[in-house]
């Protein structure tokens, strides 16, 4: 069993195995492994970068 995140919302869910390589496969930024089989893990996720030109931050910031 798999303890995933739904990252979005914070809500966490205990998932088969299967289910949850599924899940993570399809979704790779919308869900954070927390433990497998009762191990905790260090599961990192990408911030998502905003690539809206017309914001201050896009201006201030270089990439």
């Amino acid at each position: 069993m798999y303890k995933i995140k739904y990252i979005p919302t914070g809500h966490i869910f205990e998932l088969p195995d299967i289910v949850a390589k599924d899940l993570k496969s399809k979704f790779p930024d919308d869900y954070q492994i927390l433990e497998k089989n009762g191990k905790k893990v260090r599961d990192t996720v990408k911030k998502k970068v905003v690539k809206d030109d017309k914001t201050i931050y896009s201006l201030v910031v270089e990439k």
